[in-house]
């Protein structure tokens, strides 16, 4: 090979050893990030997972995007460092990106009351990634994200430690236990290709504009929550939206009327079921007896 030709191939390769080697797209990614046991301890100390499966990123909604796309930092070779002092932070910095294609619903988010608690600095307030998922996003109109919403609410809202920190009332259990929760749970699990007819937590509470409930701008504002009922119920009356519970448990203090109800029926269901248990074992046992008696004629 003469120099003439040898001297660029040279500069070539010193180049790529002095320089990042820029990213040529996902598989090149998935060469390293496809790999098991990938983690990168963050200076808290906390484990950050870095392995990627190809095929949920492949079913994500994000499926025909580059890695670039959310990781622009990342195109790069080797990476720059890591500024997250946890895996919360990190989530944080990664759901900036979300904004990029996303302004509208970053903007509506920020003035909500998650959006709030996160720029107050809140470790517990969620993310974009805290709802939606890193790699594996799946489409919001979709079946499965409608029906897995009020799980989704749950991982914070069903645990107690997060809402006595915060002075809310665990609402999870609640909702699960009336109408609209049961008919989500049952088409969750019996039918999870099919939305759920009945209302979700999105739909009273709003997507990414979630406001505190005695915010004026919320759904579920006093003020408010009959119209909101009317998204799903056009000819609901003036008092329809007062059979509302406000995800409390009844009580002789919160809905008495449906408590002492809830106690009737509790009583009268078992004294009816076991009045007729004991007529229909008192008439088995008198046709039996009649049997015994026709068979020693």
């Amino acid at each position: 090979m003469s120099y003439a030709r040898c001297v660029p191939l040279v500069l070539t390769a010193l180049l790529a050893v002095a320089a990042p080697a820029r990213a040529q797209g996902a598989d090149a990614c998935l060469s390293c990030h496809g790999a098991e046991g990938l983690v990168l301890t963050l200076p808290a100390g906390e484990a950050l997972p870095l392995t990627v499966d190809p095929a949920a990123v492949g079913r994500s909604v994000h499926g025909n995007l580059g890695c670039a796309s959310c990781h622009p930092a990342q195109s790069v070779y080797p990476h720059p460092p890591v500024t997250a002092r946890t895996r919360r932070d990190f989530s944080a910095q990664a759901s900036g990106a979300c904004a990029a294609c996303h302004p509208d619903p970053a903007r509506q988010f920020a003035a909500s009351v998650h959006g709030r608690a996160q720029i107050m600095g809140l470790a517990d307030a969620p993310t974009c990634v805290s709802c939606h998922g890193a790699h594996e996003v799946v489409s919001a109109r979709s079946p499965q994200f409608r029906n897995d919403t009020p799980r989704l609410c749950g991982s914070c809202h069903a645990r107690p430690e997060i809402m006595q920190k915060y002075g809310l009332r665990a609402v999870y259990e609640t909702y699960v236990s009336e109408f609209h929760g049961v008919t989500t749970t049952l088409y969750r699990l019996t039918t999870p290709a099919s939305p759920s007819p009945a209302a979700t937590c999105y739909d009273c509470h709003g997507v990414h504009d979630i406001r505190a409930a005695d915010d004026p701008a919320s759904r579920v504002h006093p003020a408010n929550i009959l119209a909101t009922c009317r998204t799903c119920h056009p000819q609901a009356g003036r008092y329809f939206a007062t059979a509302w519970t406000e995800h409390r448990a009844p009580g002789p203090d919160a809905a008495p009327l449906v408590y002492y109800v809830q106690i009737f029926y509790r009583i009268l269901i078992p004294s009816v079921v076991g009045f007729l248990a004991a007529l229909t074992v008192l008439d088995l046992g008198r046709w039996a007896a009649d049997q015994l008696r026709r068979a020693r004629r």
